[in-house]
């Protein structure tokens, strides 16, 4: 809980500074950049997360990293993150920002998982049926399950919809197991 907070804080301080420099776009890919670089790279989240590396030396590697693909108020930013020891949360700064980045622009992000791969036009149908649903903007992730047998699940926001066949036969199961036997039936 400590932890998300201090994300949160961190990363609504960033966002309501990009935003009063118009720069929140450049921002937001800044930090994309910056994420998927921690994440391809785990020797870059050792040595960053490294208690015996000194804050320093740490900037220092930021800086050749970073200095000429983003822009300077991220740059700075990752400086103060460093400087105040908090890179261990990075990530869930970034994560925390990039969900202010899509309240702020109306984007909500809808999870298909199906059990085989789904056509395009199958994919439309279904974020036509959520956009009926939702007035967003609506980013796809499609995720492929082959445990579920057949269907798929639906998930955004606060909303989960299971249409799987695994869902059916575990929903099945939880209630002839729940049901208590009743003599004389």
């Amino acid at each position: 809980m400590k932890r998300t907070k201090l994300a949160s804080r961190y990363a609504t301080a960033l966002f309501e500074f990009a935003e009063e420099m118009n720069k929140i776009e450049e921002v937001y890919s800044d930090v994309s950049i910056v994420n998927r670089t921690f994440n391809d790279n785990k020797e870059l989240r050792n040595v960053i997360n490294s208690p015996i590396i000194h804050a320093d030396k740490k900037i220092a590697v930021i800086d050749n990293l970073f200095q000429h693909q983003i822009n300077d108020i991220t740059l700075k930013y990752l400086h103060l993150i460093i400087s105040k020891s908090r890179e261990l949360q990075l990530d869930a700064i970034c994560s925390e920002f990039v969900k202010l980045y899509k309240k702020h622009k109306n984007i909500v992000t809808l999870v298909i998982t199906s059990a085989k791969e789904l056509s395009q036009e199958s994919i439309d149908t279904i974020v036509n049926k959520v956009k009926s649903f939702i007035d967003a903007n609506i980013e796809t992730e499609i995720l492929v399950n082959p445990a579920l047998i057949g269907g798929y699940r639906l998930h955004f926001n606060d909303y989960y919809m299971d249409a799987t066949v695994k869902g059916c036969l575990d929903k099945l199961k939880k209630e002839l197991v729940d049901k208590s036997y009743q003599v004389n039936f």
